[in-house]
């Protein structure tokens, strides 16, 4: 294989570039989610939404684990996974073990709501999109594990948490 201009980056600028990418594949979801909207109405745009996210979780798994040799297994394979998607690099979020068998995965700047909260928008898709998107992801990854939404927005303030998701292997439910 030949050296593509992409090789030849710096570190930092290769960094930035991956920023960048993150940034704008979350502009992109959002932009497609209000021209459906507009186009389809809300109702209909968060089915399509819906069905979207959820073949981004097996999809993403499936390219990850085509460009890197992930072996772990159940939580640790989980923050692996998080960990490569580029979708996750520009939000803040952290995952903490919470005892055996259990990750608590929270999200603090999430530019998607910051986004709705921005425009005031009464009806967020963060539950109706989120949920089936973690249960898909967190499948493909290892199907021992299950996830349970902790908190969820609205929120009072952008000082709050956006959400808190528990990642959890089969047998160690809460």
């Amino acid at each position: 294989m030949g050296v593509t201009a992409m090789d030849e980056l710096a570190k930092e600028e290769l960094s930035r570039r991956i920023r960048l990418l993150s940034e704008l594949a979350i502009a992109l979801d959002g932009l497609w989610f209000l021209a459906a909207e507009e186009a389809q109405g809300y109702e209909k745009a968060l089915e399509m939404d819906v069905k979207v996210w959820k073949r981004y979780a097996s999809l993403s798994v499936k390219r990850i684990r085509r460009y890197f040799d992930v072996r772990s297994t159940g939580l640790e394979a989980v923050k692996e996974f998080i960990g490569y998607d580029p979708f996750w690099f520009t939000i803040g979020f952290e995952t903490v073990e919470d005892g055996p068998g259990r990750l608590i995965f929270q999200v603090r700047n999430c530019p998607s709501l910051e986004a709705m909260e921005r425009m005031g928008r009464e009806r967020l898709t963060c539950e109706a999109v989120e949920l089936p998107y973690m249960e898909n992801f967190a499948a493909a990854v290892d199907p021992r594990v299950r996830v349970r939404p902790l908190k969820l927005p609205p929120r009072k303030s952008p000082d709050e948490i956006a959400c808190k998701w528990l990642f959890f292997l089969e047998g160690s439910e809460p």
